[in-house]
């Protein structure tokens, strides 16, 4: 046995002392097993001069602190002790080996095992390793530094230098003097220690030339792949757009064909009539407002394109004057007299008194009104009531256009004022074009277009204008 433990505390650093019992004595009879050049802090043997490296004795304290823990692991019928404590006041770590005389584990036949001083461990075993294992690898001589930390993060072995920097990396391990396979079976209670080791190569040229290189490659393809997302993002977003833009120019140009074709139809048919005359059942001046209606009908539809065709910078065609709003509503009166008349519509004028004359190109605003009074002939159902009014709003004049129609949902509100774009609840013809239009022209005239709306009682669109300069002096 001496042989044996010779041998072990020659390769192994670490054991503080080796113990060893058989079946017929007493646990304070254990063997004990230590250095003679080493002594444990719990031996009791005095000093003398040893040829072997090995002393054997008893220590019978030592001994029974030892095999309390065991005994009460042999009565669970367990093959390995493991644990740690304070063994005559030095904090220990055991691993002890159980034998049986009987297959049912009822009766301990031996015991062998080891014990560790982890203070002496904490002051000498990893400053010895960390100088050995250094030197080995030339860690020394490639810039790097190395630190153990406890678990109280303190160093307990290495450079004591700051090694938190960028080109560290921190590993950490369990204080265990056993595989972990091996103890954790059996000792499932015990926790150890997290300790931990650091490498640092802050000091190394080498690896922070490497580290800078491998940065800017990083850099670099992060820039790279964020550029490739947002490419690809604005590159779907373009496709959706322009399919939506296809969709809505194929519908435009759909509605617009019907549109212009509707109005040239009746006037051809009204014309032949009178050409033929074949007048039946309807006078020449009923034939003479039919062709009247559907020629403003036309007109209109071809102003609003000529608009749309030059809506980016409409406003450098604008004539400004100061117009009376009485001439602006008799402008669109006469425009759509007959096709109020000839549907059966009530239209209700009324401005209010101290409404002055507004700033703007009549045309202009003929446009806009007339493309709101369109709206709202299209889109009324069985009330067929139609309200002009004009309110004083402060420095600014409110025009109402106001009908008793089929209303516009309030999420659609929004988008109703994009170029071809029309309610769902939109039945009759349309380009989609005659808000846009007006909504441009009243921003172009430092005004603004509202909507209020609900479905199924009706629309309110109000047009708000400034005040024509001197428009009050001269009502004054």
């Amino acid at each position: 046995m001496n042989a044996l433990v010779a041998s072990a505390f020659a390769r192994y650093p670490y054991p503080e002392a080796f113990f060893a019992w058989r079946r017929g004595t007493p646990y304070s009879d254990a063997v004990l097993f230590y250095r003679a050049a080493r002594r444990p802090p719990w031996a009791t043997l005095p000093e003398s001069e040893a040829v072997f490296p090995v002393v054997t004795a008893h220590e019978p304290e030592a001994a029974t602190e030892l095999f309390n823990q065991i005994a009460q692991d042999a009565a669970r019928g367990k093959d390995l002790s493991f644990f740690e404590g304070t063994l005559s006041h030095t904090r220990s770590q055991v691993v002890a080996q159980l034998f049986y005389a009987d297959n049912y584990r009822q009766q301990l036949s031996s015991v062998v095992g080891f014990t560790v001083d982890l203070d002496w461990i904490e002051a000498h075993y990893f400053s010895e390793l960390t100088q050995q294992v250094w030197s080995i690898s030339h860690g020394a001589d490639t810039g790097l530094k190395m630190q153990i930390k406890n678990a109280a993060d303190h160093v307990v072995a290495g450079d004591s230098v700051d090694l938190s920097g960028p080109l560290s990396h921190r590993r950490p391990f369990d204080l265990l003097f056993i595989e972990a396979q091996s103890a954790f079976p059996v000792a499932r209670n015990f926790v150890p220690e997290k300790w931990s080791v650091v490498v640092s190569g802050a000091d190394s040229t080498l690896l922070l030339r490497d580290s800078v290189a491998a940065n800017r490659v990083l850099l670099f393809a992060a820039v790279s792949s964020l550029l490739f997302a947002i490419g690809l993002i604005m590159t779907a977003r373009a496709a959706r757009t322009n399919t939506q833009l296809t969709a809505m120019r194929s519908d435009f140009v759909s509605a617009v064909t019907h549109e212009l074709k509707t109005p040239i139809a009746t006037i051809k048919a009204a014309a032949e009539t009178l050409a033929k005359d074949r007048l039946t059942g309807m006078s020449v001046t009923t034939c003479g407002r039919i062709v009247v209606m559907e020629s403003n009908r036309l007109a209109r539809l071809v102003e609003n394109l000529l608009a749309y065709a030059r809506i980016t910078d409409v406003s450098d065609s604008y004539t400004f004057q100061t117009v009376e709003v009485a001439a602006i509503f008799n402008d669109i009166q006469q425009d759509f007299e007959a096709r109020l008349d000839h549907q059966g519509f009530e239209l209700h004028v009324a401005i209010n008194p101290g409404v002055y004359a507004v700033s703007g190109d009549r045309f202009a605003l003929r446009l806009l009104f007339g493309n709101l009074l369109d709206n709202a002939i299209k889109y009324s159902a069985d009330r067929r009531v139609i309200s002009l009014r004009a309110t004083l709003a402060g420095s600014r004049v409110a025009l109402d256009v106001e009908d008793q129609g089929v209303g516009i949902a309030a999420d659609e509100i929004p988008k109703v004022m994009r170029k071809f774009v029309r309610a769902r609840e939109a039945t009759g013809g349309g380009s989609g074009l005659g808000l846009s239009i007006a909504s441009r022209i009243a921003k172009d005239h430092h005004g603004d277009l509202k909507i209020v709306s609900e479905v199924g009682r009706g629309t309110t669109v109000t047009v708000t204008l400034p005040v024509a300069d001197g428009a009050v002096e001269q009502v004054a």
